[in-house]
């Protein structure tokens, strides 16, 4: 059972010892009791790379030898295998929230003061790492049924797709490999996308694919659901900011905060070429006058046609013709105010917060910033907690939403 961190949030870590890894139900088995400490780290440096496989580590005391895979007398015996599923989940008042669902990739144990301690940190990993070890068409589907397959059945109906929505083709990716349509959240997408991509091709290159030519965002989320935005999501589905950090009244207290003034995520010069297709090519002069020509290019993308490459092109300018200041990082000990618990404990990749920063010369910086990476350190035995988070800016440079524009925000009406 759980685990008390504290007065106020209670630990669960679960263990799916007793199940096949992409089973439809997992049978967990509590380790709760043996918790020491755990991080977890998701998302992206920024919001010009890549989502990253999400990892979590969890230290479990082991000074009874349980999770030791060659202790016969061990209740888990037989059962302590690679990719198992893991579950790291909180409560806080009442509503438990899931912190990490992956799988473990391996079980390291120390033997601290020459045998007097025993310990296993457990490594893990999000989906993510599933995906990238498959080939499309690597898993079948089980014949007659309208779920999905489960791993090892080889019987399957073969992969073809056609021209389609983004978010259709990331649900035919994934019902091809038989992901359960209960552990994805797909929004509509905005572009469509050419047929081809072959049952050979890397998984999860096939997904980033097709987030590419989307422009949206594609990640496990904190509870194992393969997660795909589209192109407008952040502008219209998280458009209200969801907490304010600060040091004002009914603000959230934070420890730390990291800004910069750089010249990193600057482009203004586009190219953006569809599979099949003519090149694109866009320009700011007034961006190249001031920084130099900062070029950056996408190749054979799935779009369908030049006039949608262009909206790319047109897009990724707009984003990063120019820089700014931007918060770099944001640091949080839910343990100075119980009111972060509703944070620390619930914000996912993408979830829009202000932060407002107080000067030396008595003046306030403010940000609208999207989260790009979330991570976890915890401590269970020295009741520590710092939850960290990476941003990028929180409306995207030149668009706004009809009756929702805010004074101060230029106002592109499309790509």
């Amino acid at each position: 059972m759980s685990v008390a961190f504290n007065s106020d949030v209670d630990l669960t870590v679960e263990i799916a010892f007793d199940s096949d890894p992409f089973a439809t139900s997992q049978t967990f088995s509590d380790v709760s009791a043996y918790i020491r400490e755990f991080s977890i780290d998701r998302g992206r440096q920024h919001d010009l790379a890549d989502y990253q496989t999400g990892t979590a580590s969890v230290l479990l005391d082991n000074s009874d030898d349980r999770f030791n895979p060659l202790n016969a007398s061990s209740p888990y015996y037989g059962k302590i295998s690679p990719f198992r599923q893991i579950k790291i989940s909180a409560e806080y008042d009442g509503s438990t929230r899931v912190l990490f669902r992956g799988f473990i990739t391996a079980y390291p144990e120390s033997f601290g003061g020459q045998g007097a301690d025993s310990s296993v940190r457990v490594s893990c990993v999000d989906a993510f790492k599933i995906f990238n070890l498959n080939t499309i068409g690597a898993r079948g589907w089980k014949l007659g049924s309208s779920g999905f397959s489960n791993l090892g059945e080889s019987t399957r109906l073969g992969y073809n797709d056609i021209q389609e929505l983004s978010s259709a083709r990331m649900s035919r990716l994934l019902d091809a490999f038989g992901w359960s349509s209960s552990d994805r959240e797909i929004s509509t997408g905005d572009l469509q996308v050419q047929a081809g991509q072959s049952v050979n091709d890397n998984l999860l290159t096939a997904m980033k694919n097709v987030e590419s030519a989307e422009q949206g965002q594609f990640y496990m989320s904190a509870d194992g659901k393969a997660t795909f935005r589209d192109r407008n999501y952040k502008r219209t589905q998280q458009f209200n900011s969801q907490a304010t950090f600060g040091t004002g009244v009914g603000e959230l207290p934070f420890s730390d905060v990291i800004t910069t003034l750089d010249d990193s995520k600057i482009l203004n010069l586009i190219s953006v070429t569809r599979n099949g297709g003519t090149e694109q090519v866009l320009s700011d002069t007034d961006s190249i006058a001031k920084y130099g020509a900062r070029e950056n290019s996408l190749s054979a993308t799935l779009n369908v046609t030049d006039a949608d490459a262009l909206s790319i092109a047109e897009q990724r300018l707009t984003q990063f013709k120019e820089t700014s200041s931007r918060i770099e990082g944001l640091i949080v000990n839910p343990l100075s105010d119980t009111n972060l618990w509703n944070q620390v404990l619930i914000r996912e990749l993408g979830d829009k917060i202000t932060i407002k920063i107080p000067t030396t010369v008595s003046t306030t910086m403010e940000f609208d910033v999207h989260l790009d990476r979330i991570s976890h350190t915890v401590s269970a035995v020295n009741q520590t907690w710092t939850w960290q988070v990476r941003t990028s800016a929180g409306s995207e440079v030149g668009s706004w939403v009809l009756g929702s524009s805010r004074l101060g925000q230029e106002t592109n009406l499309a790509w």
